[in-house]
């Protein structure tokens, strides 16, 4: 009995507290209310004209009998019979008019109604009387009279009315508001309330939809409703059941260790790699051994689940399995938050990089070496240019006393011919060892500048010069028209030599016989000077443009090539340029030329 009271009143409470409830509860009362006010105000109002019609048909008769068969001889006698009307409750005065409209006479309270003038009826301002004119043919007698009755009391059976009505209609509000919110509780609410608590069962345990489906016979919309639940949740069970083991099952098969822990610090998952990764068969191992360890920032061994709690990010660690061995991890640790806010699970993803760390530092360790045999070819080449250039020199020395007969004519023809190709080939060989050289000291960092004010005519002058006598043939000239007032640069006046040696022999090379090569200096946006190199040669195709800068390259074909060179001229200029703080530009397209622009600073320049 007392778990039926307890149920009573909790369904009672949920009734009361159901906001859908009141909603619907509100609207039957309005309604009920605006019904009952559209019926009322015509109840009232032909209740009062009933009472104003049943105090003139009484106000009639009591006229009526007053006066009829009282002797009519004489005004007097009429307004004598007249005055006795007042003894009736009802007549508070009155007057008697001939039928032709003259007044006979009044008595008591005057009233304001005339014939032949307005209305037949008038009620008083505070509703207390109501004048009727009575007619001679509706009294049966021979003159008219207005009586003023009293209606005073009307007012009061009006109020008794109206609260007669109004009581019903609360009584009846009320008694249909409460059978509603009943109906709805019973029809509505509770199935409702029953689906609600099962929501919130299946929000907690999706899994397990037999527990907590509804079920039921009802042939309503609800019963309709509870069905689609029962199925819906199978339906959502299923999937996220689904869903939970694929995604438990590509964690599990994932090549990532893939560790979590609760917020007590214990570890209540670890996939296959994790177990492989501790050298463990089973999770419980890592529980009741504290593994894998972890060794922190302060060299301080923890169990990794301990670690979880209070770390995050990504970070680079060493884990320790059960065999002690340490590994190298990529660790990455994060946290699932829960419902409160507060983190539910820390989880972490490591990544073992031993094998990588062991080829960086094995590719650290080439590239030293790469590094140091580099640097010490390089010194080699730097430290053996005495011993390389004073062969060639004593080479080309001699063969050149012998070439020009200096102590006498050599005899044979023949033997000035090889003579002559002793000393072409000895001085192609010392201009590529000294190419090689000043390379390898660039390299090295042992090229130093010997600076000096430069004069820019006087240095492109020699060195149009000296190329045009280089060149294979004298055919192609190279135009050079020096502009008046050159400024004087600051800068090794060997190197730049060099550079403009290295372009102008390049392009007089590779423009055929009797084309164009021309020499221009201009001034730069930023004060600085630039030195255009342009001929109308065979040009350098534009996907072989970033090989020309590179040393021993050629762009043409080792097999097809017509021109001698070890590919070291553009690449020596180039960093002979930048040790001046300077720039080299390529422009060319095969077949239509080249030009090279030589960038040199405003700082080295001197007006």
């Amino acid at each position: 009995m007392k778990s039926a009271r307890i149920g009573f009143r909790r369904y009672l409470h949920e009734i009361l507290t159901c906001r859908l409830c009141r909603y619907v509860a509100l609207l039957v009362l309005i309604s009920i209310l605006v019904i009952e006010g559209a019926i009322l105000v015509p109840s009232y109002r032909n209740y009062e004209r009933d009472l104003l019609l049943r105090l003139e048909h009484v106000g009639g008769a009591i006229v009526g009998a007053a006066l009829r068969d009282k002797g009519h001889q004489s005004d007097r006698n009429v307004l004598l019979a007249a005055r006795l009307i007042l003894a009736a409750p009802e007549i508070a005065g009155g007057a008697v008019y001939r039928p032709g409209g003259a007044v006979i006479g009044s008595f008591g309270e005057a009233p304001d109604v005339r014939p032949g003038n307005g209305p037949d009826r008038q009620r008083s301002e505070n509703g207390d009387r109501y004048a009727v004119l009575y007619a001679a043919e509706e009294l049966k007698l021979p003159f008219l009279v207005v009586a003023n009755l009293r209606a005073d009391w009307i007012a009061g059976e009006l109020m008794a009315f109206l609260w007669r009505i109004v009581g019903l209609v609360l009584l009846i509000t009320g008694f249909v508001t409460i059978a509603t919110m009943a109906v709805i509780g019973h029809f509505v609410l509770s199935p409702l309330l029953y689906l609600r608590d099962h929501l919130k069962a299946a929000a907690r345990d999706p899994e397990n939809p037999q527990t907590i489906e509804i079920g039921g016979t009802r042939q309503d919309e609800l019963g309709e409703v509870m069905r689609q639940f029962d199925a819906l949740l199978h339906q959502v069970s299923g999937a996220h059941r689904s869903a939970r083991e694929r995604l438990a099952a590509m964690v599990d098969n994932s090549a990532n260790a893939v560790f979590a822990a609760e917020p007590d610090g214990r570890l209540v998952y670890a996939n296959r790699a994790a177990l492989a990764l501790s050298k463990v068969d089973q999770i419980d191992q890592l529980n009741h051994l504290d593994l894998p360890l972890i060794e922190t920032a302060e060299g301080r061994n923890m169990p990794l689940a301990e670690y979880l709690l209070d770390g995050e990010g990504i970070g680079e660690v060493e884990l320790q399995d059960a065999q002690g061995q340490k590994v190298i991890c990529m660790l990455s640790v994060n946290q699932l938050a829960g419902r409160d806010g507060r983190p539910s699970l820390h989880y972490a993803s490591a990544i073992d990089i031993s094998a990588r760390r062991r080829g960086e530092e094995d590719l650290l360790r080439a590239l030293e070496d790469a590094e140091v045999a580099n640097r010490a070819k390089t010194e080699f080449l730097a430290n053996m240019s005495h011993e390389l250039r004073t062969p060639l020199n004593a080479i080309i020395g001699f063969s050149e006393v012998i070439k020009d007969e200096i102590f006498g004519p050599v005899g044979h023809e023949q033997y000035s011919e090889y003579i002559g190709d002793i000393h072409g080939s000895g001085e192609l060989l010392l201009a590529i060892i000294n190419d090689i050289l000043d390379l390898s000291r660039i390299e090295a960092g042992m090229t130093t500048l010997s600076e000096s004010e430069v004069d820019l005519i006087h240095l492109i002058d020699d060195s149009v010069r000296i190329a045009q006598g280089r060149a294979d043939s004298g055919q192609t000239k190279i135009a050079w028209h020096p502009a008046a007032g050159l400024p004087r640069l600051i800068g090794d006046k060997r190197l730049l030599k060099q550079v403009l040696l290295n372009i102008l022999s390049n392009a007089l090379k590779f423009t055929p016989d009797r084309g164009h090569v021309s020499i221009a200096v201009l001034r730069g946006p930023d004060g600085g000077i630039q030195i255009k190199v342009s001929d109308n040669g065979i040009g350098i195709p534009a996907d072989r443009l970033s090989d020309v800068l590179r040393p021993f390259t050629q762009v043409e074909d080792s097999y097809v090539r017509r021109h001698e060179g070890a590919g070291l001229g553009l690449p020596l200029s180039k960093q002979f340029i930048e040790l001046h703080g300077g720039a080299m530009d390529i422009e060319s397209a095969a077949g239509q030329g080249t030009t090279v622009t030589i960038h040199l600073p405003a700082d080295r320049v001197r007006i």
